[in-house]
């Protein structure tokens, strides 16, 4: 009984308790995971009721703690009424401040209320990018070229901005839009910008309708701006040089922005007559010296610097200088010219209580002597001219004090008169003495004789087997530029870069018939296309680059790609053909005395030091390769990676890797591909002519 009425009591509870719990809020669809700002979350929600009900539908925003209230209206219902609504929530400023993160929102209604699921409210945008290039140089530009998606995978509608800074200084700024999610844009590089390390860094953003910043994106670039020369400048440490001491010159290679590049640099220095006196090779910025002579007439001279592509050339000029040297001997005063200019001053003369003048007439080294003579008695002389003095104490015999002018000039020297009464001596003792010097002379001529009869045969041995071996051994080569060796030749000095190529089996080539040789004056052609001289012995070839020949003192970069075009040459051929081609090459620097016959067009040279015994003997070490000797190495250092090496008791260095990023190496293979470029029609030609 108990039990039936607490039953009772509970469903009169529930049914008054009912009527007051009657609204209800439903969720129908959840929040996406990420929204980025900009976006508007929208809700859809069902509301129910029982009971008549109105009042305020409103929504709480939670994130990361914080909580931002918005109303949504006011909702009436009717008893048993459904409403659906959609809670509209947009991610700007104006509405949400600075909310973002993990989030949540909360629907609220008579006292009920619910909540959706978290989701995450980003201002990011992912940025990618490609540069054309990471080193620039000045007045080139940089493009770049990328995507910008936001972290909810939506494209962007913004803008791309770069720019370049160094040491927290922003020097230049470009932006573009973005289309959709993709963005191009392109940077100029000022041609005064300074080399150095830069940051090129990337911002992508979007604004709100109030012109807000709402999502970001960045990514930051390493770029680096390259050090170009861009002119070449002469320095003297005085330009006015006197006669007898130093002319210092040096030359300055400036980049972009003025600063100094270090560098090599030839100096060629020319006399007034356009003759050059002195070549040579020095480091940029720093002074080099040439001993001006004191004889050397007054005028100006001409000095040409050359540092890559770039030139400059400045005068200096030698002062006139007006000079003597005084000297007293055997009472005789002898006045020398030691100027560059006649010297016709007035020489002045104390002898005594009297001073006495000389009126000089001196050309260039020109002496003149004069006698002093005196009461007899001891004597101070002192001589004056301008800067120059003598004054020395002797004895002097005379009737007056007097200068007299020497006619015969060092004639009257008595050392030049004892030593011509000695050589007169000597003539007639030889002349009383016939009979011994015919004696004395037929040995002579009897023992030339026998010595000029064994060279002659030794010579005739020497031609005999030369030809011997030319009868058995034919050339290689057939040279358009040919080079011909010479022990003795008057020509001019200048540095050389050779590349000798050791042909290992030529009596295998010589007694087979192939293509062996077509395929080496192939090399040969190539080689002379690009100012070589050729000069064979036995089974070496040379290829000099000559100043005379390639009109520039700069050929290392030649040397080095005609050494890589004959390996090729020659790789290539030991792949196609049976008969091989055992070869070596070798790069070489050194100097030579060389003459160019017009008329024959014979190019005559005389090797000096070891030039081209060690250009043999280092090309006779190469396998299949190319070495280079030291000195060549020092010259290329700027341009390849070489590993060295000890052979046959020679240090020599083979070719790692060739720094094609060299702006000077950049340029001369530019031009040697136009040369080629330009060759090919003539090359074709020269085949249809075969």
């Amino acid at each position: 009984m108990k039990k039936i009425k607490v039953f009772s009591s509970i469903l009169l509870l529930m049914f008054l308790i009912l009527p007051l719990v009657s609204a209800e809020i439903t969720i129908n669809q959840q929040p996406e995971e990420i929204y980025n700002l900009g976006e508007t979350i929208s809700v859809p929600i069902t509301i129910s009721t029982k009971t008549e009900k109105s009042d305020f539908l409103n929504m709480e925003l939670t994130c990361e703690g914080e909580v931002k209230s918005l109303s949504q209206g006011i909702i009436s219902l009717k008893e048993n009424g459904i409403e659906d609504r959609k809670i509209i929530l947009p991610l700007e400023q104006k509405f949400i401040d600075n909310m973002k993160g993990k989030c949540s929102i909360k629907v609220l209604f008579d006292g009920k209320s619910t909540s959706t699921k978290s989701f995450k409210i980003s201002n990011k945008i992912t940025l990618n990018a490609e540069l054309s290039k990471t080193e620039v140089n000045p007045n080139e530009s940089i493009s770049i070229e990328g995507r910008a998606i936001r972290e909810d995978g939506n494209p962007v509608k913004g803008f791309i901005e770069a720019s370049i800074s160094h040491a927290n200084t922003t020097h230049l700024t470009k932006s573009e839009k973005v289309n959709e999610e993709s963005f191009s844009l392109s940077i100029d590089i000022p041609k005064n910008m300074a080399a150095g390390a830069y940051i090129l860094r990337l911002k992508v953003h979007e604004l709100d309708t109030e012109g807000e910043i709402t999502n970001e994106g960045f990514l930051n670039k390493n770029i680096r701006i390259n050090q170009i020369p861009t002119s070449l400048e002469i320095f003297f440490g005085e330009k006015i040089v006197e006669p007898g001491t130093d002319l210092e010159v040096k030359t300055i290679l400036h980049d972009q922005t003025g600063e100094e590049i270090s560098s090599t640099t030839f100096l060629t220095i020319k006399n007034q007559k356009g003759k050059i006196v002195e070549e040579k090779e020095a480091e940029t910025g720093e002074f080099i010296k040439f001993w001006i002579a004191k004889n050397e007439l007054p005028g100006e001279w001409t000095v040409v610097s050359e540092s890559g592509e770039f030139d400059a050339s400045s005068v200096f000029r030698i002062n006139k200088k007006e000079a003597i040297k005084i000297e007293i001997l055997n009472k005789t005063l002898i006045i020398t010219n030691t100027g560059n200019v006649p010297y016709n001053q007035t020489v002045f003369v104390k002898l005594g209580n009297e001073t006495l003048r000389i009126k000089t007439n001196l050309g260039l080294e020109e002496s003149q002597m004069y006698r002093l003579s005196a009461p007899d008695g001891h004597y101070e002389v002192e001589v004056i001219s301008g800067n120059s003095s003598l004054s020395q104490e002797m004895i002097l015999t005379g009737n007056a004090i007097d200068i007299k002018k020497v006619s015969g000039g060092i004639m009257w020297n008595p050392v030049v008169w004892i030593f011509i009464i000695f050589l007169l001596g000597f003539v007639a003792f030889i002349v009383f003495k016939r009979g011994y010097q015919r004696t004395f002379v037929g040995y002579i001529r009897s023992k030339v004789g026998r010595k000029g009869k064994k060279k002659i045969e030794r010579k005739k041995e020497e031609n005999a087997h030369h030809q011997s071996f030319s009868l058995s051994k034919s050339t290689l080569v057939n040279p358009g530029n040919k080079a011909e060796f010479s022990l003795s030749i008057k020509g001019e000095k200048q540095n050389v870069d050779v590349i000798a190529l050791s042909i290992k089996n030529i009596e295998e080539i010589h007694s087979k018939k192939s293509n062996a040789k077509e395929t080496i004056q192939e090399i040969v052609n190539f080689a002379e296309s690009h100012k070589a001289v050729t000069y064979e012995s036995n089974n070496i070839v040379f290829f000099i680059l000559s100043p005379t020949k390639t009109k520039t003192f700069k050929n290392e970069l030649a040397a080095i790609e005609i050494a890589k075009k004959m390996k090729g040459i020659l790789s290539h051929h030991n792949k196609m053909f049976k008969q091989k081609i055992n070869f070596g090459i070798s790069l070489n620097y050194g100097t030579i005395v060389a003459k160019q016959d017009r008329k024959s067009g014979v190019f005559t040279f005389m090797s000096l030091g070891t030039l081209m015994t060690a250009a043999k003997k280092i090309s006779s070490i190469a396998e299949k390769d190319v070495l280079i000797s030291e000195k060549m190495n020092d010259r290329l250092r700027s341009f390849i990676k070489t590993e060295k090496h000890e052979k046959k008791g020679i240090s020599v260095f083979s070719i790692k890797e060739i720094k094609t990023n060299n702006e000077d190496y950049k340029k001369f293979i530019r031009k040697f591909l136009e040369r080629q470029e330009k060759e090919k029609p003539n090359s074709k030609d020269q085949k249809k002519d075969k």
